[in-house]
């Protein structure tokens, strides 16, 4: 029966998250089931007998998140054994792996293991606020470690059910969003500690004298902290911040449904009907748009040799002469060959200029693993034995650079003149004169898909420029709400954590503008035919503290952490409680005494 209900707490612990993330009946998510979400979870080890258990229900509750929340991967076809599947078990062995950690200073607060009992600072990591303050910052690395590198996947957690409290979400911009993350298990883990306070009987006068305290000082920091973050979110979506620069765009969503598409001319005019429309509309305004923008994948034929193809198709209009047409600049995904010999194929976002030339590309830096890439395929061995053999090809070579686009646009009234200016003596005057009257440019980086959902691209992306982020991407595949609404929130702290501008143009949603405070300023419906004519708002570039830093907050955490397994592992070898260690010192001594009458 204990079993049973301890597996219930790690499950509902999981559904609990799983209901706070967006889904299909809550659509932005519901914040206030992460308060109560860790609570039966951090119960749990009080009553955990060994590390066996702490994994399998730890192994249980990431599981369960990971099963519910993201349950549109099965919606990959052929991949879903790997997109649900291996990810699903991947993050569950982590979780699992983590449970070890998570019932150390339970453990060694009990008789049965008593790990620090013997140090002289076991009064500190015995006590309730050391285990609070421990498990938040230990779920915090988790969640680090299963969103980072290759395999990383960032969906699930707790800071991606936080859209409905953008107060909460301003934070992310000093200490990304795994400050976010920290704060909120903290206040799990306070709570759980206050019920085992309320009732618990098997303790002493002494014990609940002691708790109390401790409970006392982390109520007293945590409301500090609260108070503290509250303050800086209001402070920031306060601001009223000005935009130097405006780039007129068109975002279209085509809604094509990628498993039923044979050819992409059907995509290809879709999308310059819904152009044209909106082109009109502007010219009707006498406006005139900076950019038009497509999303990831509409084009099929792979550049640079794709150009010739697109003079001539779609045969009702051929995308090179809907551009020379509309004389405006296109942004479109599409994929690029990078080495045909190799058969290195880019996914990438193509530029066009104003007369339907091929410009540039960026190809995407961080694939789907297993799905858009897998691991050694660049070898023929193992490419050949993936397609004869397993039935898959090896997918796309991942970019090696990051690329960005200067794109004309408009100044607003808010720009300024550079502090410094130049004159070159050795070019001619008139011709100075017109560089200086050209338009302003703005630089616009394009992660394609998940790459927005990843530090490690979109922070150099920044660092090194850009302006603008102009994310295309395309989650129509998973034919569910919940799947395109998560990877919008998660992609929206990249707004805040640089206070750029972010915009997203998908296949079938969710297409969005978001300002650096992270608030919806244009949108469109999710799995509809539609374009949006947006005057996309830039902002002077900000050095915010995370842009600074990066993951300054987790790195921290992870080293309190190694300190205090070493200070733990070595008081633990020291203590005289463990069996082995008594008989080892034991025989030392007899073989010195032997050693010591031998001499004699």
């Amino acid at each position: 029966m204990e079993v049973i209900l301890q597996v219930f707490y790690s499950v509902f612990s999981g559904a609990c998250l799983a209901a706070a993330i967006p889904n299909e009946i809550y659509s932005f998510g519901a914040p206030f089931f992460t308060l109560i979400a860790f609570i039966p979870f951090y119960l749990c080890f009080y009553r955990i007998k060994s590390y066996k258990e702490a994994f399998w229900l730890s192994f249980t509750q990431a599981i369960t998140t990971h099963l519910i929340s993201s349950f549109w991967l099965a919606y990959f076809k052929d991949f879903a054994i790997f997109t649900l599947g291996a990810s699903a078990l991947g993050t569950g062995f982590i979780g699992g792996f983590m449970g070890f950690l998570y019932y150390l200073p339970f453990a060694s607060s009990k008789a049965h293991n008593k790990l620090n009992q013997s140090s002289a600072l076991s009064g500190f990591f015995l006590r309730p606020y050391f285990r609070i303050i421990y498990f938040a910052a230990l779920y915090t690395i988790y969640e680090w470690v299963k969103s980072s590198g290759f395999l990383g996947y960032p969906w699930g957690t707790v800071s991606s059910a936080m859209f409905r409290w953008p107060v909460i979400m301003q934070l992310s911009a000093i200490t990304g969003t795994y400050g976010i993350t920290f704060f909120i298990v903290m206040i799990n883990a306070f709570l759980a500690e206050a019920l085992v306070y309320c009732y618990d009987t098997s303790r002493t006068d002494k014990d609940k004298s002691h708790r109390a305290f401790d409970l006392q000082i982390t109520s007293s920091f945590s409301l500090i902290c609260l108070a503290a973050i509250l303050l800086y979110g209001l402070v920031e979506l306060s601001i009223p911040r000005k935009p130097i620069k405006s780039l007129s765009t068109v975002l279209v969503q085509q809604n094509a449904d990628p498993w039923k598409m044979t050819n992409d001319n059907q995509a290809i005019l879709t999308s310059e009907r819904l152009t044209e429309e909106k082109l009109k509309e502007l010219k009707e305004e006498k406006k005139k748009a900076d950019l038009i923008v497509w999303s990831e994948g509409v084009l099929t034929k792979a550049f640079p040799y794709g150009r010739s193809h697109y003079k001539k198709f779609p045969h009702e209009k051929p995308l090179i002469s809907f551009i020379e047409e509309n004389k405006v600049p296109l942004l479109s995904g599409g994929s690029y060959v990078k080495n045909a010999d190799k058969r290195q194929i880019n996914n990438a976002a193509l530029i066009f200029d104003k007369e339907g030339n091929f410009r540039g590309y960026y190809a995407k830096n961080h694939l789907v693993p297993f799905a858009e890439v897998i691991p050694f395929s660049e070898i023929p061995a193992v490419s050949n034995f993936l397609k004869k053999v397993v039935g898959i090809s090896a997918g796309w070579t991942p970019g090696d650079q990051y690329v960005y686009f200067d794109i004309p646009c408009s100044r607003t009234e808010n720009y300024r003149l550079p502090a410094v200016k130049n004159i070159d003596i050795s070019q001619d005057y008139a011709e100075q004169e017109k560089e200086e009257r050209q338009r302003e440019k703005v630089r616009i980086c394009t992660p394609i898909c998940f790459d927005d959902a990843f530090t490690d691209i979109m922070r150099p992306l920044f660092l090194n420029g850009a302006e603008l982020f102009m994310n295309i991407t395309d989650d129509s595949w998973s034919l569910k709400n919940s799947s395109e609404i998560q990877h919008f929130v998660i992609a929206s702290y990249r707004a805040i954590e640089y206070r750029t501008t972010l915009v997203r143009c998908a296949n079938a949603g969710y297409s969005v503008v978001v300002d650096p405070a992270g608030r919806i300023i244009e949108e469109m419906p999710l799995f509809t035919e539609k374009a949006l004519a947006a005057d996309i708002p830039v902002y002077k570039r900000t050095m915010t503290c995370y842009a600074r830093l990066g993951n300054w907050f987790p790195y921290c955490l992870i080293i309190s952490f190694l300190i205090y397994m070493t200070y733990s592992i070595f008081t633990f070898c020291q203590s005289d409680y463990i069996p082995s260690a008594r008989k080892i010192k034991s025989k030392s001594k007899k073989h010195k005494k032997k050693n010591s009458k031998n001499k004699k």
